[in-house]
């Protein structure tokens, strides 16, 4: 990893309580339009840390203006979404942040959410981690759905939210476009899993707060986000660690049932053949190898 360079945008006396976390790789108006949206429509008080993974220079003066409080921390290296997450709640949290904010840097607002999501962590301090939905074109996204392996060996036990959001059931996570949480659930939960380098790192991170004892709740709460613009929906980066991640991360919390993995790789590949999807096949199989062989392979690979 490169080595760690802040850079304050602003001159803030002192941190707010809440820190809006945003981890950056790529196209710089992306993050503008995002941090564009934080001052305009976020009332909350907040300050915005940007972790910038590249891979372009630059970015402190693409970001000029775009908000009253930002900080930028430079790991050009890019570690990963959760190593990224993890270097901008580490700096929130020493300058006296009480809250956290993971937000996607090219999700946007059209309504406050700050207080609201506060309030509801104030109320139910048995919940670890909430979520918001997330609004792709016509379509309002929810939690993401588990197989029912996901929560095998965990205790359900939610208390009834009242108003504003609702518990998740045993086969549900939450995604890590938007996620809240305070500074005492961070230090039961611990921080995102970097194993995975992208994708499937906000589920494991849901299964670690559940595993501390900490429920998980989706809230009534939007954030506008396209899904999987980052990377594109079926590219080879996309099907390599979507692929290998999930069996990482059953790897990881049933570690003997080998067999249930074969079968789960095979039926990746099997799935896509028959379907005539025959050019998705090469990095689908990379990941299922990579993540079935002894000892698997963790974090980036670099891909065609």
């Amino acid at each position: 990893m490169d080595s760690i360079d802040s850079q304050s945008l602003s001159q803030a006396p002192a941190a707010p309580p809440v820190a809006v976390i945003l981890v950056h790789y790529g196209n710089a108006a992306v993050t503008r339009r995002c941090l564009q949206s934080l001052a305009r429509i976020e009332t909350g008080s907040h300050r915005v840390i940007v972790v910038d993974h590249g891979p372009d220079p630059g970015l402190a003066k693409a970001l000029e203006d775009a908000h009253p409080s930002v900080e930028i921390l430079s790991a050009h290296g890019n570690p990963g979404f959760g190593a990224g997450c993890n270097l901008g709640a580490k700096a929130a949290l020493e300058a006296g942040a009480q809250a956290l904010w993971f937000l996607n840097n090219d999700a946007t607002l059209d309504t406050p959410l700050l207080e609201a999501m506060g309030a509801l962590a104030r109320s139910y301090p048995e919940i670890g981690l909430w979520g918001t939905h997330q609004l792709d074109g016509d379509q309002r996204l929810g939690a993401d759905r588990q197989p029912e392996w996901f929560s095998r060996g965990v205790a359900f036990h939610p208390r009834p939210i009242e108003d504003g959001a609702r518990a998740l059931g045993p086969c549900e996570s939450l995604s890590g476009a938007s996620v809240f949480l305070t500074r005492a659930a961070w230090e039961t939960v611990g921080s995102w899993p970097e194993r995975y380098f992208l994708y499937w790192e906000d589920a494991a991170w849901c299964r670690q707060a559940l595993d501390a004892g900490l429920g998980l709740a989706l809230t009534d709460l939007t954030v506008i986000h396209p899904r999987g613009t980052t990377t594109g929906r079926h590219s080879a980066r996309t099907l390599y660690y979507g692929a290998r991640n999930g069996l990482l991360f059953h790897r990881q919390i049933h570690p003997n049932a080998w067999l249930k993995r074969w079968i789960m790789g095979l039926n990746q590949l099997q799935k896509r053949f028959f379907r005539g999807q025959w050019h998705y096949l090469p990095p689908i199989a990379a990941g299922v190898w990579d993540a079935l062989k002894t000892p698997p392979r963790e974090g980036r690979r670099e891909l065609p």
